[in-house]
């Protein structure tokens, strides 16, 4: 980086959701003096490195790229190492943002931490600043039904298979990107060829289902989609996997990377006595997609959350 003085947006950024980029766009917004906006962050959350449980709600590709997106210019990150997490608060505010990034305006969470076993906050920030003359500014949470917008809730929701709540609390639908892989071709038996989504095994996937989704194809070209997030019990399968039927689409995505989008939950994983039994629920799945489909539209080639 050079030496321009700097708006510096501090956070970790899992997920970039909705409380994220309300700090984001305050940063880039305060700076009336042409100074360069940019981030501090890490490529994962210290809580990730601890306790190695935490899964993560978006790749370090996908934070920088919707960070970028807020109008933020600079993105300086390290990786979370046990030589990091030994800085001390003190030396974290003059090293990295006095010496090396010119903080002349820091803006926080009301909640962030950092330094050796998170002793530093806010206040220390407001301290500092007072003797080496930068400014804090310091930012509430953006609350959604009376709770706090935070990763964790996102997380919780993923988790309960609630991508609707989960959306909502990111501002936009939750998807991943992931190549196409061959399957075990059981859905092309039913009539229901499905596409075999292999996504980062460090994210948090939704709970086992099948959803309303929506696909993006590298050629520009987008389809609806009925997902099951399952080990496929009717068939005895043993690994999770996430697969997809586009509805109307032919060809051959093997290979390909795509993006996929979770608008809403149909139903649970069902267990059927009978490979027929399954093969109507599908169609009555795919009746249901096809109903649903007047709610949603595309806006510069996209499904937005309204």
């Amino acid at each position: 980086m050079n030496s321009t003085s700097r708006i510096v947006a501090l956070g970790t950024f899992d997920g970039v959701h909705r409380g994220h980029q309300t700090l984001l766009k305050y940063a880039v917004q305060v700076n009336q003096q042409n100074a360069s906006t940019a981030v501090f962050t890490f490529d994962i959350p210290p809580e990730h490195y601890f306790t190695g449980k935490t899964k993560l709600l978006i790749d370090f590709a996908t934070k920088q790229k919707l960070i970028m997106e807020t109008g933020i210019q600079e993105i300086a990150w390290v990786s979370f190492t046990k030589e990091f997490a030994a800085l001390s608060a003190e030396d974290f505010i003059i090293q990295v943002l006095i010496n090396h990034l010119k903080a002349k305006h820091l803006v926080c969470g009301f909640d962030y931490r950092f330094g050796a076993q998170a002793q530093g906050d806010y206040h220390l920030l407001q301290k500092f600043g007072k003797q080496y003359g930068f400014e804090v500014s310091v930012i509430a949470a953006d609350e959604w039904d009376g709770i706090p917008v935070s990763s964790t809730r996102i997380r919780n929701a993923l988790e309960a298979g609630n991508v609707e709540l989960a959306a909502t609390l990111l501002g936009r639908y939750h998807s991943y990107f992931g190549m196409i892989t061959a399957g075990k071709q059981i859905g092309r038996e039913l009539g229901f060829p499905t596409a075999n989504l292999q996504v980062n095994p460090g994210l948090l996937i939704p709970k086992t289902g099948v959803y309303f989704t929506w696909c993006y194809l590298p050629d520009g070209t987008s389809y609806p989609a009925m997902t099951s997030v399952s080990n496929n019990p009717t068939v005895n399968g043993k690994e999770t996997t996430i697969e997809s039927y586009l509805i109307g689409f032919e060809g051959d995505l093997y290979g390909k990377t795509v993006e996929l989008q979770f608008l809403e939950k149909i139903r649970e994983i069902i267990r059927f006595p009978e490979i027929e039994q399954l093969k109507a629920q599908l169609h009555d799945d795919k009746a249901y997609v096809l109903s649903k489909l007047p709610n949603y539209h595309l806006q510069a080639n996209r499904i937005m959350l309204k």
